[in-house]
């Protein structure tokens, strides 16, 4: 495997590492629903099981310096769907998979057993609620679910991220990143969603490179701030662009910020129609991708990343088609999500371009840190089908825990005169 040239490095990641947003507004449930939302019973035909509580504890023995390790690791997969045998799956396929199996020659699915993981903290106690809408009846609910569903009130994270070239070129991106809500934010203004600092840690050529987001809780009312630090300038300026289809150069073009977390931002260039819910394959309990000790040469492949480390089930999602409103602008004229009744994550964006062809398909592996008792990705991999290439982002970096949830901060951390601060 080829590892990457000095030309091919980006100049900031910013965008690669914007997290998603949260909201706290209360909500009802029903005896039929799970404290999120989704249905408490399972299909018809028990191949989904019922809800019955969640992965709310640890493996027996975990300790947080050992990283988010595989809690079923004794599971097999059912069968592994390959372009051969995938005919027999297609109706719970999604287009994006379909096209994955047939383009890519060693894409692959291990298919396992249903596990409902996804449960959350008792927030009634702090006024707090997981997603706005537990029953939505409109694709833009089921959206603002998404980007504002409860994530574990601040995450600090460290990883890496990596560009992958039709030919296998590849490189890594170490990132880290703050993101706290204004429930975790002493002295936030009202209107605050959540406050966000990212930046590089490597290669050399990035490292210093900094980004600032102050997310509104409305982003019809309000628009996002957001600021970027340049270390070969060294100066902080604002970023208006942040947001939409502005490319993240980290991401060898393959992503737009608003595709981070599955979806992010404002919702006002689309079209948003709810087709339904049912049962479809997605990408679901991927740990054993992401531990840590996983090597590149061992997930890297030319295509898409080492099928035989991904994890796939059936669940129910809810499916939401975007199509571009007539005079806006945007990369990508359709869009389609494939979101999780459980936890409102996301599991796959299908992209169409203005061909109306399939451009570009976007996994992203949810797991349930049970540490936080909240579920959220694990990993992304977004694939562009025109070019081969692809990116995976999300991955462990070498310090254990890579991820930490729940603590707070200052609102003065994220001023736009704390990134000098932290470039010094």
């Amino acid at each position: 495997m080829k590892r990457r040239g000095r030309s091919w490095r980006s100049k900031n990641i910013a965008a690669l590492i914007l997290g998603a947003l949260l909201c706290c507004s209360a909500t009802a449930q029903t005896q039929d629903l799970t404290p999120a939302g989704a249905e408490r019973a399972g299909s018809s035909d028990g191949i989904v099981p019922a809800w019955s509580g969640g992965l709310k504890a640890p493996p027996v023995g975990w300790r947080p310096e050992m990283g988010y390790v595989n809690p079923f690791p004794d599971d097999r997969p059912i069968t592994v769907i390959t372009r051969v045998t995938r005919e027999r799956f297609n109706t719970e396929l999604s287009p994006g998979l379909i096209a994955l199996l047939d383009r890519v020659p060693d894409f692959q699915m291990p298919l396992y057993a249903t596990r409902r993981t996804a449960t959350y903290p008792d927030l009634t106690g702090v006024g707090a609620a997981i997603v706005p809408v537990l029953q939505p009846r409109t694709g833009e609910e089921v959206m603002r679910n998404v980007v504002q569903r409860y994530v574990g009130g601040s995450i600090t994270r460290e990883g890496r991220a990596y560009p992958v070239r039709a030919n296998g070129d590849y490189y890594a991106i170490g990132t880290w990143s703050r993101r706290f809500y204004a429930s975790h934010l002493n002295g936030a203004p009202e209107q605050l969603l959540f406050a966000a600092i990212a930046g590089a840690q490597s290669p050399a050529s990035l490292r210093g490179n900094l980004a600032l987001v102050h997310e509104p809780r409305s982003l019809e009312a309000d628009k996002r701030q957001a600021w970027l630090y340049n270390a070969a300038q060294r100066r902080v300026r604002r970023a208006p662009d942040l947001a939409y289809d502005a490319v993240s150069d980290g991401s060898e073009g393959m992503l737009t910020v608003d595709q981070v977390d599955g979806f992010n931002g404002a919702m006002d260039r689309y079209d948003w129609q709810l087709l339904g819910k049912r049962v479809v394959i997605v990408p679901y309990n991927t740990y054993s991708i992401a531990e840590p000790g996983v090597k590149e040469s061992s997930l890297i492949r030319r295509g898409s990343v080492n099928g035989a480390l991904m994890r796939y089930e059936r669940h129910r999602v809810w499916i939401v088609e975007a199509t571009l409103k007539s005079g806006q602008s945007h990369v990508y004229a359709k869009r389609r999500f494939y979101v999780d009744e459980d936890s409102w994550t996301v599991l796959i964006e299908e992209a169409y371009s203005r061909r109306g062809d399939l451009w570009r398909v976007a996994l992203h592996g949810v797991v349930q840190f049970y540490d936080a008792i909240t579920p959220g990705i694990r990993l992304s991999v977004y694939h562009d089908l025109d070019s081969g290439s692809y990116l995976v982002s999300g991955l462990d970096g070498d310090r254990q825990p890579s991820i930490r949830f729940g603590a707070r901060a200052d609102f003065s951390e994220f001023a736009p005169d704390a990134l000098r601060r932290l470039a010094r």
